[in-house]
C-alpha cells in the first residue's frame, strides 16, 4: 500500500520515452509500446507475439481494445475458446465488464490458456534423438538421416544448409547450447 492507502502497482519495467522497457519471465529485456505490471509467466518471445496480436486491433492507438478486437486477438494468437470459457475469462479479467481492455489485461486473458513451453528434458530427450553418435552435437549427416526418417528427404547440401541456420560458431554442427537457444527463441 502506498501511503495514500491505495494499492501500489507491482511494475516489472519503466518507460524510456515512448517505449516501456520490462524483463520476460526467461529474463530477457522487451521493449513495448504498452506498459506491462506482470508478465504471467511468459517469455520474452511469446509477449512480443501478444504485442502483434494486439496492436493489430489497437486502432486507435490509446492502448486499448474492445471485447470483440480482443477476441480477435486472441483468434490471432491461435485460441479459440467456446462462448462459455470466455465468458468466464473475461469475468476474471474484467468484472466490471467495462468493454476496453488494456494490453496488461489480454496477457492475463491469454495466461488462461495452456501455451506450453518445452522443458530442458523434453529439450535433452530431442536432442538426443537427433544425435545418434551421442557426440554432443548434430552434423549434417544426422540432420540428412532425421529429415529422411520424417518423411522430407534432403540433399547433403541441404542439410548443410539446415545445420548453418543453427550454427552460431560455425562449427558445421549444432551443439546442445545452439540447439535449446534456437528452440526457445523460437517459441
Amino acid at each position: 500500500m502506498s501511503q495514500s492507502g491505495t494499492p501500489k502497482r507491482m511494475s516489472i519495467g519503466h518507460w524510456e520515452e515512448n517505449v516501456y522497457v520490462a524483463i520476460g519471465a526467461g529474463g530477457h529485456e522487451l521493449r513495448l509500446p504498452y506498459e506491462l505490471t506482470d508478465h504471467c509467466g511468459f517469455r520474452a518471445s511469446e509477449i512480443r507475439d501478444m504485442v502483434w496480436a494486439f496492436q493489430i486491433s489497437d486502432i486507435l492507438e490509446d492502448g486499448y481494445i474492445s471485447t470483440r478486437e480482443l477476441r480477435r486477438a486472441l483468434d490471432r494468437m491461435g485460441e479459440a475458446p467456446t462462448d462459455k470459457a470466455f465468458l468466464k475469462i473475461m469475468n476474471e479479467v474484467d468484472p466490471h465488464a467495462n468493454g476496453k481492455h488494456s494490453f496488461q489485461q489480454f496477457v492475463k486473458v491469454m495466461a488462461n490458456f495452456d501455451r506450453s513451453m518445452l522443458t530442458e528434458d523434453e529439450l535433452i530427450n530431442a536432442f538426443k534423438i537427433f544425435d545418434k553418435d551421442q557426440s554432443g552435437s548434430i552434423d549434417a549427416i544426422e540432420m540428412q538421416d532425421l529429415m529422411k526418417k520424417l518423411g522430407f528427404p534432403v540433399t547433403p547440401l541441404e542439410a548443410h544448409a539446415i545445420i548453418a541456420e543453427a550454427d552460431d560458431d560455425n562449427s558445421g554442427e549444432v551443439s546442445y547450447s545452439e540447439f535449446v537457444s534456437k528452440v526457445l527463441n523460437n517459441q
